[in-house]
């Protein structure tokens, strides 16, 4: 068990603990940077980043030591980037060509619970626990998988096997943004740079798995 837990809020916290959260942290924003809201994310956003990344709870765009306003997020299970996904090729065209970003971030991250499932054979199961789209979403994992399976027997314990996939995922993700129409004609334009990362959530660092 988990003493002098460092969270704010609790599965037991109710709507008025969310609101007064959010006071506390809208009072400390505001006294560290006083111009931040008035001045700055209340006359529109002009973020220089676009962060991909898995839904998991440990981390987001914060990892890089930003503030509201600075990035554009998008975020899903496992980080999939699937053409088929119109959520995902809306937020490219909407980031780079609306927003202007210059930068693409596509970041995974260890202990990811969407490699894990499919690295332990767990998938199956899903469809027993009525989580049938969870099954199907995670059909890219499964091949991801598969096709790394030899290269996987390199690492005895499941942590490195994880982590190994995962940098992998991040890797085939990063692939699928640059075959994004928007990306490429931004990329060959000279106004757009596209990064692979991996969040290590046991240490808050990332580290460089790719980039155009």
């Amino acid at each position: 068990m988990i003493s002098d837990s460092p969270f704010t809020l609790s599965h037991d916290s109710k709507l008025d603990d969310l609101l007064q959260a959010n006071k506390l942290w809208a009072q400390q924003m505001n006294h560290v940077h006083p111009s931040l809201f008035p001045e700055f994310n209340g006359k529109g956003q002009q973020p220089h980043t676009l962060f991909i990344g898995c839904s998991d709870s440990r981390y987001n765009e914060t990892c890089l030591g930003v503030l509201p306003g600075e990035v554009f997020t998008w975020k899903t299970v496992a980080n999939i980037c699937s053409h088929k996904d119109l959520s995902f090729k809306a937020t490219l065209e909407f980031a780079i060509r609306c927003l202007k970003v210059n930068k693409v971030v596509i970041c995974g991250h260890t202990d990811c619970g969407g490699i894990k499932t499919c690295l332990t054979h767990q998938r199956e199961p899903l469809r027993e626990n009525k989580c049938e789209h969870l099954h199907e979403y995670l059909q890219d994992i499964d091949d991801l998988y598969h096709e790394n399976k030899s290269s996987l027997k390199r690492y005895t314990d499941l942590t490195s096997q994880s982590k190994y996939l995962s940098q992998c995922n991040v890797a085939r993700q990063f692939n699928r943004v640059m075959e994004n129409e928007t990306v490429q004609e931004a990329v060959q334009e000279g106004i757009l740079a596209v990064y692979g990362l991996l969040y290590n959530v046991d240490s808050g660092l990332l580290e460089k798995v790719t980039s155009n």
